[in-house]
């Protein structure tokens, strides 16, 4: 209850806040951290009333948290580190509470299906692959009017300073190595958040 309470002023905080999207990640981790002392605490008593108790609880917190989750998506409109974190978090916490949900119903072959279907996929892997492809493509399109425009303003000297390249060359080259940057930051956020 104490989480709930503490999620909930850190939502109502971050709401005055420029950029509150780190909070479902922060969000995720808490409820992986109940899902594991549910799973401890109480399914062992509540398997008495209930055979797959954690199964239950951790299908149960898989659609509060996607809820949020589902807000949060329809909500971002391009690839930013904290949509890659929170992305990265969710698909994680969606992870374990399917290995959750699958351990506890080892004994019963019908309980899993059940508790799975119980379990709709959030999708982060699928929104994260859209954001990137929506990134790629501005950037492309950006990449491709700017080149037009200085095909038909420059000059080209092939004798010229700078090797014999144009200046627009040389700029194309920048950009395209500045967006290889950026991809492989986010990679490594990505990679460090499933960590």
């Amino acid at each position: 209850m104490q989480r709930m309470e503490k999620a909930d002023s850190s939502r109502r905080a971050s709401t005055n806040q420029p950029n509150p999207l780190h909070i479902l990640a922060n969000l995720a981790k808490d409820v992986n951290a109940l899902a594991t002392q549910e799973r401890k605490v109480f399914s062992p008593i509540l398997k008495s009333w209930h055979p797959l108790a954690a199964g239950v609880a951790v299908a149960t917190l898989h659609g509060c948290y996607g809820i949020e989750l589902k807000h949060f998506i329809l909500g971002v409109t391009e690839l930013t580190p904290d949509a890659v974190q929170v992305l990265g978090a969710a698909d994680e916490l969606e992870k374990d509470l399917v290995q959750t949900a699958v351990e506890d119903s080892v004994d019963s072959d019908d309980g899993v299906k059940a508790i799975i279907r119980e379990m709709p996929p959030c999708e982060a892997e699928a929104a994260i692959a859209n954001l990137v492809k929506v990134w790629v493509r501005t950037r492309v399109d950006n990449l491709k009017q700017w080149v037009d425009v200085s095909l038909h303003q420059e000059v080209w000297n092939p004798c010229a300073s700078q090797g014999g390249l144009a200046p627009s060359a040389v700029e194309v080259v920048r950009v395209i190595d500045e967006t290889f940057g950026i991809l492989s930051a986010a990679d490594t956020n990505a990679s460090s958040t499933a960590s």
